[in-house]
């Protein structure tokens, strides 16, 4: 009994050390690989602003005609990545930002300290970015305070940009604030719908989808 048990010892401590219990190696399993990483999209690009903030994005695509893609007050740049992977597709550039004082990190990027009363100067830097790729039509998009920074851009940009697209965008915040001029700045004319606000150049009609009308009107 004693010998046996014994031997069951060895034959353990066999196969813990690679022998089998006749002394031979013991086959060991391969070891599974880990799966890939799944690639990140687009291309980590930082640009400046007019006042010389640095802001962080990720470019995707190529073409003539772009879009900047801005966050929402609680997102970063991550949240139109998808977006900006349809626009890339579809034969474009989209450049999706990271606002000033937003530093998500990694891939997602970080961009340098700054007052969001400010932010609207963001896009606007993106889209001199795009211009310097060879972009002519640009268009910024942008997702509640990203829409509000978004309108006020348009509003501000020397040369005009070919148009406008926010989502939930209120008139007023984080220290940026819309009124009927600026909104006049984007746009030629202006009527209200709920939803997605929307401001056309090149003599097409402008569309304010605030549910309010634009601002100042009531």
């Amino acid at each position: 009994m004693v010998v046996a048990a014994l031997w069951v010892v060895l034959v353990s401590c066999g196969g813990a050390t690679g022998e089998g219990p006749g002394g031979e190696p013991s086959a060991t399993p391969a070891s599974a690989e880990s799966p890939s990483p799944t690639p990140v999209p687009g291309e980590a690009v930082t640009f400046r602003t007019s006042e010389g903030v640095r802001i962080a994005g990720r470019l995707f695509g190529d073409g003539p005609v772009g879009v900047v893609l801005g966050h929402s007050i609680d997102g970063d740049q991550t949240e139109w990545w998808n977006v900006a992977e349809v626009v890339a597709d579809a034969g474009h550039a989209a450049v999706a930002i990271d606002f000033r004082g937003y530093c998500p990190g990694d891939e997602a990027g970080c961009s340098e300290d700054g007052s969001t009363a400010d932010a609207w100067r963001d896009p606007l830097a993106g889209a001199t970015f795009l211009r310097e790729r060879g972009v002519h039509d640009i268009v910024l998009i942008g997702a509640s305070m990203g829409g509000t920074a978004s309108v006020l851009a348009a509003g501000n940009a020397r040369p005009r940009l070919s148009g406008v697209i926010t989502l939930s965008a209120p008139t007023a915040c984080c220290g940026m604030e819309l009124d009927r001029s600026t909104v006049a700045a984007v746009g030629p004319r202006c009527s209200s719908s709920p939803g997605v606000s929307t401001a056309r150049r090149r003599g097409r009609p402008a569309r304010w989808h605030g549910g309010r009308g634009p601002p100042g009107s009531r």
